[in-house]
């Protein structure tokens, strides 16, 4: 089926929140929530299929560079 690995994925506005998904799943984040996903495994592969309802999504994306050193 193509649907492999597990991604968490960080979220809320200092990422305090952690949410779990498996091949299958489907995730929403609304908008203006900050968000970091990773992959669950250091040596399997996860696929991912991602979409964002902005039709200026990369016009929106806002970086927050600040938030990189909660969860390395």
């Amino acid at each position: 089926n193509g649907e492999t690995g597990e991604v968490d994925m960080y979220n809320a506005e200092n990422l305090e929140n952690n949410m779990s998904t498996r091949a299958g799943d489907f995730a929403y984040i609304p908008a203006n929530i900050p968000h970091l996903p990773y992959n669950m495994s250091q040596i399997e592969p996860a696929t991912a299929v991602i979409s964002r309802t902005d039709p200026n999504e990369q016009e929106s994306v806002v970086m927050l560079p600040e938030l990189d050193a909660i969860h390395r």
